[in-house]
């Protein structure tokens, strides 16, 4: 059993929701392995610089993947508040004015930017996928460049990708 408050998993994590999860992590592998190629053309408008930083996030993040799928369940339980994954939420502090947010990486098909739900494609999202907490970041948006720290992952999945 497990205990939920505004921000997460307070005690243990029920094995059959750990199994889900970790379904739900292999097939973001899968879907990586099998339908990159379909995303990728459908998703990402530029193929010169773009590509290759795009080609390197996704590189790394199966990297990510499989090394956190090779762990045991307690370990792969704790990994999840370690790093952020597609299906994390991310709350940060803005150093500039101390103010808190929390972003959901998702993928491009499950944003919504009333509930902060970004894509990893963007350029916040890109920047937050595979953060650790305490990290430092720097966020490129519209309205500028900011420093923020990582305070804390939850992974929370909510979606998952249809196919184009």
């Amino acid at each position: 059993m497990f205990m939920k408050s505004n921000w997460g998993v307070k005690s243990t994590m029920n094995p059959s929701i750990l199994n889900g999860t970790r379904n739900h992590l292999i097939n973001q592998l899968v879907f990586f392995d099998e339908q990159y190629s379909l995303f990728y053309d459908q998703y990402v408008r530029n193929y010169g610089k773009e590509k290759q930083a795009i080609d390197e996030i996704v590189d790394r993040y199966k990297q990510t993947l499989e090394s956190l799928l090779a762990k045991e369940d307690s370990a792969l339980f704790q990994s999840l508040k370690a790093i952020t994954l597609l299906g994390s939420s991310v709350k940060v502090l803005f150093e500039e004015d101390q103010f808190e947010e929390s972003f959901t990486v998702v993928y491009p098909t499950d944003i919504d930017p009333d509930n902060n739900r970004i894509s990893f494609l963007s350029p916040i999202g890109r920047q937050l996928l595979l953060a650790a907490p305490h990290d430092s970041v720097v966020l490129e948006s519209p309205v500028g460049r900011q420093q923020v720290q990582v305070r804390e992952i939850s992974f929370t999945y909510m979606g998952g990708f249809s196919s184009p």
